[in-house]
């Protein structure tokens, strides 16, 4: 007797799918893909709803329903809580997350993230070759700055390398942003709300061990399968500055255990690509010394690794430029992009040009010519060096409080008194940069950058270093908002202070500032977006401005 045929299967659905063209989380239009790899694939999408450019990763479910496949998505998932946990301007911003299907493994999760047009490192060392140690140390310090961030949360990222940190091009910088956490370990017992959002680790459902670093980059630990820490990633960032340096890898070894090997003689490897390229001693032992064998003898924290190396570079005086003199280092760019000081009215444009830092050759540069409209020095109070500035403490802790109505300025090319200062205006010119000058010949050079969401100040000390008030000395900051400005020698003490003001509303088209005892007010018609630098009493105090009339000529003046 025969047995019955067994009915045919059914056929198994469809996989999910993402095609060019298709509308997501019901806004996000899919505009074209640009990458794919491990478990995911981007594609550049479209804000419909906020008009915005945006960067849509999608898990690829590479493994199917297999251990490798079920962690995967599990990672995959975990980068989406992970990043919405952390909130640093270098860290890259995941705007949504959701599902296409069923929001269980059986879907297709998504993260919709911020889109950086700028590429990655490895495509920037591609194309332009080895960087200088300014720029190293730039993108250096704004990757130690999001990983500070990630690793006071718990969260070590594993996965550091020139194909996780983005560029973004805003105006004419580059601004560097730390990706890609989707193999990030937790290293903090989780929260009962957080239980559920966590992955093994590496551990596969079945059992099995998968290997979640990338070979060139990884620390010693991580080929060996031990624990990992905020030292982890601090190896792996040492290993992509000596990359950024020298141009190439010098642990791009195939085989793993060879790899391992390599890595008890790390030292060696980092002179023999350093040494020839002039690169000074101390900065080869810092990285020597991010580079140990054994993690306990590197240095426990980023924050400790980003301040050896800018005091590294620090010079060891601050000297006044002479006149045409040559700058021997290439400008800094901002590390961290805010939200922005936002005009009165309206916004200025800039058209997106290459950042200068990220292509010039390291190579002198001469000092650009200053401004038609620059004031002449006061012959009465000239700024000429006299030996060590003397430390002074922040003069607006106790500045008096000004009273009375605003007495109206006008613009002038011709340096004003108002409130025991010498008040210049400059409107700036096309490259959105202008050179101040305060006390104790203490010269800063400011940068108006347009972001997407407003104007930002770049501040750079050219004769001394800056701070934000009660921070740590940089030879570059960053405001986004009216506040207080240290100038600082390289061992950390104030020599002189800036408040950044924009001004409050004033009656009949009037923007008001503060100087010092007096009230002053500007008409907008003559500069719309002005911001105010105080160097304090008995200096110099700039309204910096882009768009308005131009500062008149006084007749008779050369």
């Amino acid at each position: 007797m025969g047995t019955a045929p067994k009915p045919p299967k059914a056929a198994e659905p469809p996989p999910l799918a993402i095609k060019v063209g298709d509308l997501v989380l019901e806004r996000y239009r899919v505009i074209e893909q640009i990458a794919s790899g491990g478990h995911s694939v981007v594609y550049r999408g479209q804000d419909e709803r906020l008009s915005r450019p945006v960067c849509i990763k999608v898990f690829s479910g590479l493994g199917g329903k297999s251990g490798v496949g079920r962690t995967s998505y599990e990672h995959f998932v975990q980068e989406a809580f992970a990043l919405s946990r952390l909130t640093h301007p270098n860290t890259l911003r995941i705007y949504d997350f959701g599902h296409v299907g069923p929001k269980d493994a059986e879907g297709m999760p998504l993260q919709v993230c911020e889109y950086m047009n700028g590429g990655t490192l490895s495509q920037v060392i591609r194309e332009q070759g080895k960087q200088s140690l300014i720029e190293t140390a730039r993108i250096v310090n704004a990757m130690c700055a999001a990983l500070s961030e990630a690793h006071a949360l718990g969260i070590v990222h594993r996965d550091i390398k020139p194909q996780n940190i983005l560029f973004g091009s805003v105006g004419v910088t580059k601004l560097p942003k730390l990706a890609d956490f989707g193999i990030a370990k937790w290293t903090v017992d989780a929260d009962a709300e957080d239980s559920g959002q966590r992955a093994e680790d590496t551990a596969i459902v079945a059992g099995q061990k998968l290997a979640m670093y990338s070979p060139s980059w990884a620390a010693p630990e991580q080929l060996a399968g031990q624990p990992v820490n905020a030292s982890t990633d601090i190896y792996s960032l040492a290993v992509v500055a000596v990359y950024m340096l020298s141009g190439k890898a010098i642990f791009a070894d195939e085989d793993v255990y060879a790899g391992y090997k390599k890595r008890r003689h790390a030292d060696e490897h980092v002179r023999e690509a350093l040494q020839p390229l002039g690169i000074p001693k101390k900065v080869i032992e810092l990285f020597t010394q991010a580079l140990a064998f054994d993690p306990k003898k590197r240095l426990a924290k980023v924050d400790e690794f980003s301040t050896a190396l800018a005091t590294l570079l620090e010079p060891d005086q601050p000297a006044p430029a002479p006149p045409g003199a040559q700058e021997l280092t290439q400008p800094l760019t901002p590390t961290i992009p805010h939200a922005a000081i936002t005009p009165p009215a309206g916004s200025h444009t800039v058209s997106e040009v290459t950042d200068p830092v990220a292509t010039a050759p390291a190579q002198p540069q001469a000092q650009p010519p200053a401004p038609a409209h620059a004031p002449a020095p006061r012959p009465s109070a000239p700024h000429v060096y006299s030996g060590p500035a003397s430390l002074r403490s922040p003069w607006m802790a106790s500045g008096p409080n000004a009273s009375g109505p605003a007495r109206l300025l006008a613009l002038s090319d011709l340096a004003q008194p108002a409130g025991d200062r010498s008040v210049h205006f400059f409107q700036v010119g096309a490259n959105n940069q202008v050179d101040l000058t305060g006390a104790q010949n203490t010269k800063v050079r400011i940068t108006l950058i347009n972001s997407p969401t407003g104007l930002v100040i770049h501040l750079k000390g050219m004769t001394c270093f800056v701070a934000h008030l009660g921070g740590r000395p940089s030879p570059a900051v960053q405001i986004d908002h009216p506040g207080d400005i240290a100038l600082v020698t390289p061992r950390a003490e104030e020599i002189g202070h800036i408040r950044v003001s924009t001004g409050v509303p004033e009656p009949v088209n009037q923007l008001g500032f503060v100087l010092g005892a007096e009230r002053v007010a500007l008409r907008t018609e003559d500069c719309t977006d002005p911001i105010l630098f105080d160097f304090g009493p008995g200096s110099d105090a700039y309204f910096v401005y882009t768009r308005g009339r131009s500062v008149p000529k006084t007749v008779g003046r050369r």
